[in-house]
């Protein structure tokens, strides 16, 4: 155990001491757990030691998540992916006033929005993969149980899969409408008024079904 893994785990003791009420939460064995402490964020794989991504001056951390394998944190400046497989944290910096509005947590993905793009992190591969959204496109949800995460835009559906990695579109209709987004381990289908869409894991299109 190095120093940062002994002083990270002294600290969230500490926070148990001072606080009897406070509990921590247990995840499945493998987990990753995401911490910020000073000027880092600390990712703390099960069974390693901690990976700590230094922040840049004056870059202040918004929120931080972790599920699984993957750890997510947005700060002021950037968007950072944690790989337990490559146990290596991945940034992708954010445009000046860029606003990053919801994110998805996945064992192996994760998935993010803002204002001007999607965004695709890939555990396996510590890798982010973008996509710009036209001048008017709002994102109107993000879904995601498994290996498969989707959004859902005003103009189209654009699935992220943790083993293909790209961002795959397919725009609506004239008139279409989203009716119900529903989830399982390695696929995402989503119903509208005119039609079935289904996008599998190991896939890099989507199907149809009228």
């Amino acid at each position: 155990m190095n120093l940062l893994t002994y002083r990270l785990l002294c600290v969230l003791a500490g926070s148990l001491c001072l606080f009897p009420g406070m509990t921590m939460a247990q995840g499945h064995r493998g987990d990753v757990t995401v911490a910020v402490m000073h000027d880092k964020v600390i990712a703390l794989p099960a069974g390693g030691s901690g990976m700590e991504e230094s922040l840049g001056l004056n870059e202040t951390v918004i929120v931080t998540e972790a599920r699984g394998q993957t750890a997510f944190a947005q700060t002021s400046n950037r968007l950072l992916g944690f790989s337990s497989a490559l146990r290596r944290w991945t940034d992708v910096q954010l445009d000046s006033g860029e606003q990053v509005g919801r994110h998805h947590v996945l064992p192996r993905l994760i998935l993010a929005q803002s204002d001007r793009r999607i965004y695709g992190f890939q555990e396996g591969r510590g890798h982010w993969t973008t996509e710009p959204l036209g001048i008017m496109e709002t994102v109107k949800q993000l879904h995601g149980r498994g290996h498969v995460a989707v959004a859902i835009t005003s103009e189209r559906a654009m699935a992220f899969s943790s083993y293909t990695g790209g961002i795959f579109s397919i725009p609506w209709s004239p008139d279409e409408k989203v009716l119900s987004v529903e989830d399982s381990h390695d696929a995402c289908m989503v119903r509208t008024s005119t039609r079935l869409l289904v996008f599998r894991s190991q896939s890099t299109e989507w199907m149809e079904v009228k």
